[in-house]
C-alpha cells in the first residue's frame, strides 16, 4: 500500500528539471503513478519563478496554498492569479507556463475524468451532508446507474467527533488529507487490522479490496479519488 506522510513538509522534494537543467525555485514530489494512468504530483514554486508545465488537456491543478499564475501563451488571454481552492485545467496541448508572484503549493492530477475546472472548490457552495457530521462535495458529476464504474473525485469534510463506519470499495481509492487529523483503521482481506493516525499532508493509496473506517476527533478535510473499474 502506497502512503506518504506529511507531504507538505519541506523535505524529500526533487528539483524540477526543464530541458535537462534544474529549475531554481521549483520542486516536485511524486505521490502516485498508477498503471491505469492516474497520478498525483505536488508542485512547489518559489517567489517569481517561472516553469513550463507539461501534462494533458484533461490534467488538473489544485492550488493548495499561495498564488499561481497559469499562462497559456495566448497574448489575448489575460493572466489570472489563482488562489487556494482554484481547480484549473491545462490548455488543449497540455502545456502551460506557471509562476507565482509570491509562492505556491499545488497538486497536479493526471487521469481520465477529473471533473470540470472551478474557481474555488473550498468555498461553502456545493457541500452535502451524507451522514451525521460528514459532508462531501463532488468535483466530477456522476450518475449512479448501471454504467457507473466507481470513478469519483471530490472532497470530504469530517466535523469534530464524526466517524465513517467500516465500508468496502470496488476499486483502489486515494486520499490526500488537506487539514485536521483522523484515525484510520484498515481491515485487510485476511482479517488483520491496522490503525494509522493521519495528519495534514498525508497521502494514502488504499488498494482493493482493503476496507477501512475513519474517525476524526478534531475534524478534517480530504481530497479523494476512486480508480475506475477496468472494462
Amino acid at each position: 500500500m502506497t502512503s506518504h506522510g506529511a507531504t507538505f513538509s519541506p523535505i524529500k522534494w526533487a528539483p524540477a528539471v526543464q530541458a535537462g537543467e534544474q529549475v531554481q525555485g521549483v520542486w516536485t514530489k511524486e505521490l502516485l503513478r498508477s498503471d491505469n494512468g492516474d497520478s498525483f504530483t505536488l508542485l512547489r514554486i518559489g517567489h517569481g519563478t517561472r516553469f513550463e508545465l507539461s501534462g494533458s488537456a484533461v490534467s488538473r491543478i489544485l492550488v493548495l496554498d499561495g498564488e499561481l499564475v497559469v499562462s497559456t501563451g495566448d497574448k489575448q488571454e489575460q493572466e489570472k492569479v489563482h488562489r487556494s481552492g482554484a481547480y484549473r485545467g491545462l490548455p488543449a496541448d497540455g502545456t502551460a507556463v506557471v509562476s507565482s508572484p509570491d509562492r505556491c503549493l499545488a497538486l497536479l492530477l493526471n487521469g481520465a475524468r477529473l471533473g470540470d475546472p472551478a474557481d474555488d472548490v473550498f468555498s461553502p457552495d456545493g457541500w452535502h451532508e451524507w451522514s451525521p457530521g460528514q459532508w462531501s462535495k463532488l468535483l466530477l458529476e456522476v450518475k449512479l446507474d448501471d454504467n457507473f464504474d466507481e470513478r469519483v473525485v471530490g472532497l470530504a469534510h469530517f466535523e469534530p467527533g464524526s466517524v465513517a463506519p467500516r465500508h468496502p470499495h470496488q476499486t483502489a481509492h486515494r486520499f490526500l488529507f488537506l487539514d485536521g487529523e483522523a484515525d484510520d483503521e484498515l481491515v485487510f482481506p485476511d482479517g488483520t487490522r491496522q490503525t494509522a493516525h493521519r495528519v495534514r499532508g498525508d497521502f494514502v493509496d488504499y488498494p482493493y479490496p482493503i476496507e477501512h473506517q475513519t474517525f476524526s476527533k478534531t475534524g478534517c478535510t480530504i481530497l479523494f479519488l476512486h480508480e475506475p473499474i477496468a472494462r
